[in-house]
């Protein structure tokens, strides 16, 4: 834009110069110089409004670049805010992947939990089964020997009841054993007063000392 303003400058200056030049010329020849003048001036002038259009061309072009550029500015900060965002967010998903991760470990460790309960839970219901069994087993064994123990002890009074009814015997015994022995006595002693009192007299004698004798255990 300066060079072309300097060129017009140059050729007002050669125009000057040569109306300086020549005063003598024909009037022919400063009609032509006139026309070449304005032709000049004409070129001049659409030359500086080329260049001014190229200017007013050039400043929307660089506005276009610099709204352009804010743009790309606006563009690349929402980037960033984006990326910003983005991190934000995977950091979130992290964090709540550690918290999953966390919440997994704590419902395993519930669950193991749980399972050592229940195993104990079994364990102390086979123990109890286990010790119904045996109490079971002791209350039949003890029925059996309260049985045992009841059937002994109606034994235990049979035995008795016979011992009681044998001393009974025995004592009847003992009581009809003095009625028998007299008995004997006096049937011995009505044999004997059948027959020769001579001849029996020592055996009498001695079956009375005998039976005197017994009597007298008796």
């Amino acid at each position: 834009m300066k060079r072309g303003i300097a060129t017009a400058v140059l050729v007002l200056a050669a125009s000057g110069s040569l109306l300086a030049t020549a005063p003598t010329a024909s009037a022919q020849g400063l009609r032509d110089l006139i026309g070449e003048r304005s032709e000049s001036r004409t070129n001049l002038r659409d030359l500086i409004m080329d260049r001014l259009a190229s200017r007013e061309d050039l400043r929307d072009l660089l506005r276009d670049r610099l709204e352009r550029r804010d743009d790309l500015r606006d563009l690349i900060l929402d980037r960033l805010a984006t990326r910003d965002d983005l991190r934000d967010l995977l950091r979130d998903r992290l964090e709540g992947r550690n918290d999953l991760r966390d919440l997994i470990r704590d419902r395993l460790s519930t669950r193991d939990d749980l399972r050592d309960l229940l195993r104990d839970r079994l364990e102390r219901r086979t123990d109890l089964r286990d010790h119904t069994s045996d109490r079971s087993a002791t209350r039949d064994d003890l029925r059996d020997l309260l049985r045992d123990r009841l059937e002994r002890r109606n034994d235990l009074r049979d035995l008795i009841l016979d011992r009681l009814a044998t001393r009974d015997d025995l004592r009847d015994l003992l009581r009809d054993r003095p009625e028998r022995r007299n008995d004997l006595r006096d049937l011995i002693l009505d044999r004997v007063r059948d027959r020769d009192d001579r001849d029996l007299s020592p055996l009498l004698n001695r079956i009375r000392e005998r039976m005197g004798g017994g009597g007298g255990n008796s």
